[in-house]
């Protein structure tokens, strides 16, 4: 979870300087801001509580990538995947507060 957190708040500060750099207009960068913020709490949500869900499947079981070529079934393949979900959902959920706020000054 803490890598996770550490990569999304590394995605937060890439959408602030790429939304600095490339947006010309001032009303342009706060809706984008706004969508990122948007989107990035959607898709963290679903992949947060999708991964949660096959971590609660896997009865606590969790494999890792390097285990993706040995499994034998369907259940392995959601143990690879539970935890790659987590990581992703939050992931995308730490930049998500740091883009709504950014999009309300800027807006």
């Amino acid at each position: 979870m803490a890598r996770g957190a550490v990569y999304g708040a590394g995605a937060g500060a890439a959408v602030c300087l790429t939304v600095t750099a490339l947006v010309l207009r001032d009303d342009a960068g706060a809706d984008l801001l706004e969508a990122v913020a948007f989107l990035g709490l959607v898709a963290g949500a679903v992949s947060l509580l999708t991964g949660l869900f096959f971590w609660a499947c896997c009865s606590g079981e969790v494999l890792r990538w390097r285990d993706l070529f040995r499994t034998s079934g369907p259940s392995e393949v959601i143990a690879v995947l539970a935890p790659c979900l987590v990581r992703v959902g939050v992931l995308l959920l730490v930049p998500v507060p740091v883009a709504a706020v950014l999009g309300r000054l800027a807006g």
